[in-house]
């Protein structure tokens, strides 16, 4: 029942990757949090967004995915900057298959809210950490809530359309608040590590073509008719607002990690 990413290995790197400069600074929190040495599993892994510049450097890092078109897309990353193919598994992350305390650090980025199982997925965690080991939640990229941008506008009037009556886009699995709630009921100690910033021009013509080609996973199980109108409407909204949609917007980006240890 967790959401697989097999129709998004084409477009999510253009919608959730991040950019060169800012992968590596978010790959260097990583490294300051988890040690030099450490041996690293991501569950979730997809197209290597936070994995390949690990794998680039050196580090000892298997990926975990469902969707094997997703892995497929990471090992051709991996293949075209000249580097050996990465370690990677196809696995639920409810039913991971290592042997317990295998692993110094967990890394888990947009994951757990696809996961209708998730306190099990948590349980597997724990499972295959180490005495002292760690858990990586993160979050933030393409997508500023609350920032009022261009995608921010788009996509925050799409869901009050197309989710109307039915509140906000509901999930499958676990906000960021209930996993963190559950890891400290499970004994985890909660560190905010600095977020990495950034700036990033957005158009609103970028923003409507990533509704109308419902890239986001939210969108994914609407009815195709009500997805439609509010696409439509949208659409026919933002062009009465800002008939120069191909103008850039700077935008600010955060992407947050916090750090579980046991």
């Amino acid at each position: 029942m967790s959401v697989t990413f097999d129709r998004a290995a084409g477009f999510y790197d253009e919608s959730r990757g991040l950019r060169p400069e800012v992968s590596e600074l978010v790959a260097d929190r990583v490294e300051g949090a988890v040690g030099p040495a450490a041996r690293l599993l991501e569950i979730g892994v997809g197209t290597g967004r936070i994995a390949l510049p690990l794998h680039r450097r050196g580090r000892e890092i298997v990926g975990v995915d469902l969707s094997l078109p997703m892995l497929d897309r990471f090992r051709a990353k991996a293949a075209a900057a000249g580097l050996p193919p990465p370690t990677v598994v196809r696995a639920d992350a409810g039913r991971l298959p290592f042997r317990d305390a295998c692993v110094d650090a967990v890394l888990e980025v947009h994951v757990l809210h696809l996961v209708p199982d998730w306190p099990r997925a948590l349980e597997e965690v724990r499972r295959v950490l180490v005495p002292g080991g760690m858990l990586l939640h993160a979050g933030g990229g393409a997508i500023e809530r609350g920032s009022d941008s261009p995608r921010d506008q788009v996509m925050r009037r799409f869901d009050e359309l197309a989710f109307a009556g039915d509140g906000p886009p509901r999930i499958v699995g676990a906000s960021p608040r209930q996993v963190l709630d559950a890891l400290v009921a499970m004994g985890g100690r909660v560190e905010e590590l600095e977020p990495v910033g950034w700036e990033e021009p957005e158009t609103y013509a970028e923003a409507l073509r990533w509704v109308e080609e419902r890239v986001f996973s939210s969108h994914w199980r609407l009815p195709d008719e009500r997805w439609r109108s509010a696409a439509a409407r949208v659409r026919a909204e933002v062009e009465a607002a800002h008939p120069d949609q191909d103008t850039p917007h700077p935008s600010r980006h955060t992407f947050k990690l916090t750090a579980i240890r046991f």
